[in-house]
C-alpha cells in the first residue's frame, strides 16, 4: 500500500514539475519554431482527426494524448495546452525499446507524403533518433518509405518525407531508438506535435456495363401436313388391285369369255350363211 502511495506522489510530482517546466519556457519567451527547408504541402491533411494507437503513450493529462496527435494543433502552449503525443515517462522504458505510432486513416489512398511536426514547446529536442515511416493497406504488411537515425534537433523544423505514390490505409512511425533525453523518472523519452498525411483519391474502378442475356430463340413448332386416308382395298385382292393392275386369273378369265364369245357369233354366223345358201 505504501509503494502505491508513493508512486501516485511520484506520479503527482512529475506532472507539477512538468507543468512547472512548461510554463517556465512559455513565460521566458524562449519558444522558437524554425522554418523547415520544405514546404508543407497544400492539399488535404488525410491524418486530421484521424484514430491514432501507440503502444506506449502518456494519457490522462491535458498536454499529451495520441488523440492530439491528429487534432491539427501545432502552436505554441499559450494559445493551446496540446503539445502532442509522448512517451509514458512512468512506463520507464529503455532507449531501445521498440514502439510503434499508428494513424489510421480509415480508407486507402495512393500515399506520396507524410510529415513529423516536433513539439514546440521544446524546440523538438524530444524527437526521436532513430525511426521509420512505413504504410500498410492491410495493417500486416508494412513498405518502409523513409528510414531515419542519429536525428537530433535543435529546432522544431517539420520532417517531412516525400516518396513515390504508395496505396495505404495506415501510416506508422515505427521508433527504434528514443531521444537522448531521459525524464526524472529514468524513462527514455520521444514526443512529437502532429503526424500529417498527403496522397490523393484512388482512381475510380470503372463499372463494366451488364452484359445483355439473350433470350432463348422460339421456334415454331413445325405445321403437320394433312395425311391421306388410305383406300379400303376389299377383302381378297392383293398387292396388284392396290397398285391398280388386274391380277393374272382376272385377265385370263377376261380373254376366256371373249374367245367363247367371237366362237358363238361364228358359230351364229356360219348358220345363217347357211340357211342363205338353201
Amino acid at each position: 500500500m505504501k509503494k502505491q502511495s508513493a508512486r501516485v506522489l511520484t506520479k503527482r510530482a512529475a506532472l507539477t514539475i512538468l507543468t512547472v517546466a512548461l510554463t517556465a519556457v512559455l513565460a521566458g519567451g524562449t519558444l522558437t519554431a524554425a522554418a523547415s527547408d520544405q514546404a508543407l504541402p497544400e492539399r488535404q491533411n488525410l491524418a486530421y482527426e484521424a484514430d491514432v494507437e501507440a503502444d506506449n503513450s502518456f494519457e490522462g493529462n491535458q498536454y499529451f494524448s495520441t488523440a492530439y496527435l491528429t487534432d491539427g494543433v501545432h502552436v505554441p502552449l499559450d494559445e493551446d495546452p496540446h503539445a502532442g503525443w509522448s512517451v509514458d515517462p512512468f512506463s520507464v522504458i529503455a532507449r531501445d525499446e521498440p514502439v510503434n505510432v499508428t494513424v489510421d486513416l480509415g480508407k486507402k489512398y495512393m500515399l506520396d507524403t507524410v510529415v513529423i511536426r516536433p513539439c514546440l514547446y521544446n524546440n523538438g529536442e524530444k524527437m526521436p533518433s532513430c525511426y521509420e515511416v512505413q504504410i500498410s493497406e492491410d495493417y500486416n504488411n508494412w513498405t518502409t518509405v523513409a528510414t531515419v537515425e542519429g536525428l537530433v534537433l535543435t529546432a522544431a523544423d517539420d520532417q517531412i518525407y516525400t516518396f513515390e505514390p504508395v496505396r495505404g490505409e495506415y501510416v506508422r512511425v515505427a521508433i527504434t531508438e528514443h531521444s537522448d533525453k531521459v525524464d526524472n523518472t529514468g524513462s527514455a523519452l520521444s514526443e512529437f506535435s502532429e503526424i500529417e498525411v498527403y496522397g490523393e483519391e484512388l482512381p475510380a474502378t470503372p463499372t463494366p456495363e451488364p452484359t445483355a442475356t439473350p433470350s432463348p430463340a422460339t421456334t415454331e413448332a413445325p405445321t403437320e401436313e394433312p395425311t391421306e386416308e388410305p383406300t379400303a382395298v376389299p377383302a381378297g385382292t392383293g398387292e396388284d388391285d392396290r397398285s391398280g393392275k388386274l391380277p393374272p386369273a382376272a385377265i385370263i378369265a377376261i380373254i376366256m369369255i371373249s374367245v367363247s364369245a367371237v366362237a358363238a357369233a361364228v358359230v351364229v354366223l356360219v348358220k345363217a350363211a347357211k340357211k342363205k345358201q338353201k
